[in-house]
């Protein structure tokens, strides 16, 4: 017998009839299957034999259940502060944030859902600006917006003819198993003003980033090149860039690093999917439409860190920094 189990609905119902019937304590918990000591302690405390309710009994059981769950991001405020600080100042999510503390053997343990619920249930104990505010459900990642399907209307890409194909990748580049294979895009700000080039490894994760004044092949050409001489040689085997017209400068980042350069599919983003799903990241720091000429170079060398340095699920809930490089940091 388990000492554990809870009494249901279907074995107060047992009790009541035995009450009824006049039965001892000890023939109503033979029938159920629990001690004499549980079935009397059940009906002196809804009330005695006389005005035992099963229904009544089983509606005090959950309403007692119910306040004796204690929130532990209401209880333990030191690990309430930590998500907090993570989410609003890290942006890392609910899953990031559980996973990691397993990852680093922490001595806190808090499941993402147990996170997710202490939003929604009293946004983490923190109190709203104002009423019907969201609190921080907006510092999520999506911020509950719905996505949007891209139309094709006045489409420029996919202009490029006879260039080396996606499909012709070496196998460590498809399998991930080797660093040094990048995919390449650009994250636009402010119509007409400057933008960030990306490069992104594809085993790793690990981000690299340059500002370019202005979108043109000169400039995205030059920040590519300008980027992968920042890690060794052996870390630059392949790059696969966007089919937008600023990369159009390919065959001289091919020549400068010795490397082959490859391009996707048109309107194939996924074959980049590395590359895009980082800047969707980046788009938490810079909405669409932010006018990337006023941030500082401290701003962007800051947003770059912080993206090489938050766990992925997909590492392990390692960082892309500690892949990359094979380090361990502690990140908490």
């Amino acid at each position: 017998m388990n000492p554990y189990n809870h009494l249901t609905l279907k074995d107060r119902e047992c009790i009541l009839l035995g009450i009824t019937l006049n039965d001892t304590y000890q023939v109503i918990a033979e029938k159920i299957g629990c001690s004499k000591t549980t079935v009397s302690r059940e009906i002196k405390r809804n009330g005695g034999r006389k005005v035992y309710s099963a229904v009544k009994a089983q509606e005090n059981y959950q309403g007692r259940r119910l306040k004796s769950r204690r929130p532990k991001l209401l209880t333990d405020l030191k690990l309430r502060d930590f998500v907090l600080h993570c989410i609003v100042k890290r942006q890392w999510s609910p899953e990031q944030i559980s996973g990691r503390l397993v990852h680093e053997n922490s001595e806190w343990h808090v499941s993402y859902n147990t996170i997710y619920r202490g939003i929604e249930r009293d946004n983490l104990g923190i109190k709203c600006k104002n009423h019907g505010a969201r609190g921080f459900a907006r510092k999520l990642r999506h911020r509950g917006k719905t996505r949007k399907v891209k139309g094709t209307i006045k489409e420029r890409r996919g202009r490029f003819n006879d260039v080396p194909s996606v499909h012709e990748r070496p196998v460590s580049c498809e399998n991930r198993s080797r660093f040094g294979h990048w995919e390449g895009d650009t994250v636009r700000g402010k119509t007409g003003r400057s933008a960030l080039v990306t490069l992104v490894d594809r085993k790793s994760r690990y981000l690299l980033s340059q500002r370019v004044p202005k979108v043109n092949a000169k400039n995205v050409t030059q920040a590519m090149i300008d980027l992968l001489h920042t890690v060794t040689p052996k870390q630059v085997r392949t790059l696969t860039p966007d089919r937008g017209t600023e990369f159009a400068g390919y065959r001289e980042v091919s020549q400068e690093l010795s490397i082959p350069v490859y391009f996707p599919d048109p309107h194939a983003p996924q074959q980049r999917g590395t590359n895009e799903n980082t800047n969707g990241l980046i788009r938490e720091y810079f909405p669409k439409g932010t006018d990337l000429d006023q941030l500082t170079d401290q701003d962007i060398d800051k947003f770059v860190r912080d993206l090489n340095h938050r766990p992925r699920k997909v590492l392990g809930w390692k960082s892309p920094f500690e892949v990359f490089f094979g380090t361990k940091l502690r990140l908490i």
